[in-house]
């Protein structure tokens, strides 16, 4: 598989270690706002060539699947490019700026017969599949608490009046969109959609957010949320019940998970040793593509649909709001 690569910020360094583990493709194209990034990141892996257009990429007819890692708000639109022309589309968390722009994407890659997978890394990790088949090892839960907070580098700069692209609500980015979906999938991927939603958010000037917390309520428990851009944490997420507690060590990254029994005190690692996060990813998308397959079967469209209604309901909760949810109620 030729992949073509758009947008060269770290997230598309992390995918090309992933790529490094995986058979059977390479990166043939690079596409970024400037050349000179273009050029750099071409030239540092050896990305034959570079572009300043992903028009321009489309049409020099060298890829035949794309990885898309541009701000969020740009995701419909590219995405959606790709897709109307059959080209297999990897597009990184989240899949777009609100539940309407993923609704219209997912009909895109229906229509056209084209494969969408959404890059939320948790739920493609070997030990989310483990700690999926362990929930009832805590018997009946009553709790659970999930947090992901990490101090950005680019708050600095948010501070010093830079305008950075993390804290933009004009690019759907903010803390919601960025640690805050690492919850709610991993949230939603163990336990569905919940009954009821309470959501909460600290916004800067900017109009984006730089911290959030949120209650879902199921039947007999409920998942409290918290994640910010602006402290740092631990980042221990536990899954409580009546016989025991998992203990999850991140998120986004589940390296170690933990079951404690309540009686004993006793600790088992369930947890195996993980590859480079986006080996998992884009082995998946070679094997789906391969069977001629539309959706991903770690995250299935609707899994992404539900994750993304949920995610609106959050921001228009918390007064979070973006240019591209005008006309319409987010």
């Amino acid at each position: 598989m030729k992949f073509g690569v758009i947008g060269t910020n770290f997230v598309s360094d992390f995918f090309m270690d992933g790529l490094k583990q995986c058979e059977g493709c390479e990166v043939t194209a690079v596409c970024s706002k400037t050349q000179e990034h273009a050029e750099a990141f071409a030239k540092k892996y050896g990305i034959p060539h570079s572009f300043t257009s992903y028009e321009e990429m489309y049409s020099a007819n060298l890829v035949d699947a794309v990885y898309v890692a541009v701000p969020n708000g740009l995701h419909h639109e590219i995405a959606t490019y790709f897709l109307e022309r059959r080209i297999p589309t990897f597009c990184e968390k989240p899949l777009a700026s609100n539940d309407r722009e993923v609704a219209d994407m997912l009909e895109c890659a229906k229509r056209n017969g084209t494969f969408l997978q959404e890059g939320l890394i948790p739920l493609f990790n070997p030990n989310y599949h483990i700690l999926k088949q362990h929930i009832s090892d805590v018997g009946t839960i009553h709790q659970v608490n999930l947090n992901f907070s990490k101090y950005s580098s680019r708050y600095d700069a948010y501070l010093r009046k830079e305008n950075p692209t993390t804290f933009r609500s004009d690019l759907a980015n903010g803390a919601t969109m960025d640690l805050g979906v690492y919850l709610v999938a991993f949230c939603l991927g163990l336990f569905g959609r919940p009954n009821k939603i309470l959501s909460t958010a600290a916004l800067l000037d900017t109009g984006a957010d730089v911290a959030g917390a949120s209650i879902f309520q199921y039947d007999g428990f409920t998942v409290n949320l918290t994640y910010s851009k602006a402290s740092d944490t631990q980042n221990l997420c536990e899954i409580c019940g009546e016989l025991g507690q998992l203990v999850i060590d991140q998120p986004s990254q589940p390296q170690r998970i933990e079951f404690i029994d309540r009686k004993t005190k006793s600790v088992t690692d369930l947890s195996v040793a993980v590859k480079e996060n986006f080996y998992y990813e884009i082995t998946e998308m070679m094997e789906e593509v391969g069977k001629g397959s539309i959706e991903s079967t770690s995250i299935p469209f609707e899994t992404s649909r539900m994750i993304h209604e949920v995610l609106t309901e959050m921001r228009r909760q918390s007064g979070i709001v973006f240019p591209m949810d005008e006309g319409f109620n987010a």
